[in-house]
């Protein structure tokens, strides 16, 4: 079944990393809380270590969130005070993060929404779930086995090995099966017993690592991210240069693939990576992208987020 996505006129909370670390002009939580705003909503956060559950009820330290960024003391209150609850923070999705998302799905079963579905962002990891998808994706190998995964680059020549529970780039290397320094690389990234995400390295990155926001399933808008002189990373946080562009049929095709999954597991608001055709990452927990591709003269996707929302109430 379709997930109803509504909400009334009454408050929005945000679940977010400290507010005043948020860049404006940048992070697209300031967008989406803007626009609850702008669309006659107040706009509240809070961190996700500031929920309790105590009694029948989840409560968190709301506080307000405004254009000037301040931190302020919060409140205790009931979550189910607001109407729709955005989790947006940064990844890793560590222990604090899923005990966070347990009692936010307890809450949600209630009757709580909450954009992402709290249940899916407890198993969904933005590296692996990809692999639902294996005709979309480049070759890939997931593992913590050392041996594995240098046999893997020496056969792909070149791959780019990714930490499971990164973001923003952060961890990301590629690896040259000519490079002297390939084992010392591998044994610094690998922790013991903790499996890491390797995939052949794509060419076509060179022209760019391309950001499709989509809303319930549908391709909303796309940014084009090309990586620095300095930098192999496509990462808008490491200084890549975004430009906002047109969806491509490879786009569009890669989309139809995977937007009943997204709407049927809640994943209402996501953000997926494709390189040279070929899908590699799927955004769940905080996807960005929305403030670059407004200025590039592209649409306002925090506002038509929030519109969906609160359309699908009144039908």
């Amino acid at each position: 079944m379709r997930q109803r996505l509504g909400v009334g006129l009454a408050e929005h909370l945000y679940i977010c990393d400290p507010i005043d670390q948020l860049v404006a002009g940048a992070d697209t939580t300031l967008a989406l809380a803007r626009a609850s705003r702008a669309a006659g909503h107040a706009s509240n956060w809070c961190l996700m270590r500031e929920m309790a559950w105590q009694g029948d009820a989840l409560y968190a330290q709301i506080r307000p969130f405004d254009e000037r960024q301040e931190l302020a003391p919060g409140n205790w209150r009931k979550v189910s005070s607001q109407s729709l609850v955005f989790v947006r923070t940064d990844p890793p999705v560590d222990a604090a993060y899923l005990s966070a998302l347990w009692l936010l799905d307890a809450e949600a079963r209630r009757g709580l929404r909450v954009v992402n579905n709290p249940a899916a962002l407890s198993w969904a990891n933005e590296k692996t779930l990809i692999l639902n998808f294996p005709d979309l994706i480049p070759e890939t190998l997931v593992s913590g086995d050392p041996d594995q995964i240098k046999d893997f680059v020496h056969t792909q020549q070149r791959a780019v090995i990714k930490p499971l529970d990164g973001n923003g780039g952060r961890g990301v290397l590629v690896l040259d099966a000519q490079d002297k320094n390939l084992n010392a690389l591998v044994d610094l990234t690998l922790e013991p017993g903790v499996p890491v995400m390797v995939q052949a390295y794509l060419p076509e990155v060179q022209q760019g690592d391309r950001r499709v926001i989509l809303i319930d399933g549908e391709p909303r808008g796309v940014l084009n991210r090309v990586a620095g002189e300095s930098d192999h990373r496509c990462n808008m946080h490491v200084g890549a240069q975004a430009e906002q562009v047109a969806l491509s049929e490879q786009d569009r095709l890669i989309c139809d693939a995977i937007g009943p999954f997204l709407r049927e597991h809640g994943m209402v608001f996501t953000g997926i990576d494709i390189i040279g055709g070929k899908l590699t990452e799927i955004n769940v927990t905080s996807p960005t992208g929305v403030e670059e591709i407004l200025a590039g003269g592209g649409p306002d996707l925090a506002a038509e987020t929030i519109a969906a929302l609160s359309q699908d109430a009144t039908n």
